[in-house]
């Protein structure tokens, strides 16, 4: 869901005086206007990134979320990835992290907390903490489950 014009503009706002690191910015900024998990936003590379287009590609070459897909960048949100893009570009090219990783997601969390930007959180009957806390991960222990429900799918041989 696209956010009003003040949301925006607070959540740059926040986001500007929470921290000074381009990928945390530009991850939490991609984590809003995706919806995408962490592991997914930690596919993106500098390489995947069009400042033409606005667009970030995220991977999931397993499937394991959504597949891979091209988001457009939402006009506010537009000087985090490419802030994100040139500093990775600076630390060793287009190999780099255009996001945070998995490894940088207790950082990550503090910058959100410190801006505070919270997920979406599970509804009360499936909450696994006590009431009040917040579950960063309640989304990808979702799509893990999910994942893990589906049935594997036979590939019957083609005949020729």
């Amino acid at each position: 869901m696209p956010l009003t014009a003040p949301t925006a503009q607070r959540v740059a706002h926040r986001l500007h005086t929470a921290t000074a690191h381009p990928s945390l910015a530009a991850t939490l900024t991609a984590a809003l206007f995706t919806g995408a998990s962490l592991q997914q936003l930690a596919t993106a590379r500098p390489r995947d990134y069009d400042d033409a287009a606005a667009t970030p590609a995220l991977h999931d070459r397993a499937r394991y979320t959504d597949g891979c897909a091209a988001y457009p960048v939402p006009p506010w949100a537009g000087i985090f990835p490419r802030a994100a893009a040139c500093f990775a570009r600076l630390l060793s090219g287009e190999d780099e992290e255009l996001l945070a990783t998995p490894g940088d997601r207790a950082h990550l969390l503090r910058v959100a907390e410190t801006a505070r930007l919270r997920p979406p959180q599970p509804p009360a009957a499936r909450r696994k903490g006590p009431a009040g806390r917040m579950e960063w991960d309640w989304r990808e222990r979702q799509e893990a489950e999910r994942y893990e429900a589906m049935p594997a799918r036979r590939v019957r041989p083609s005949r020729r």
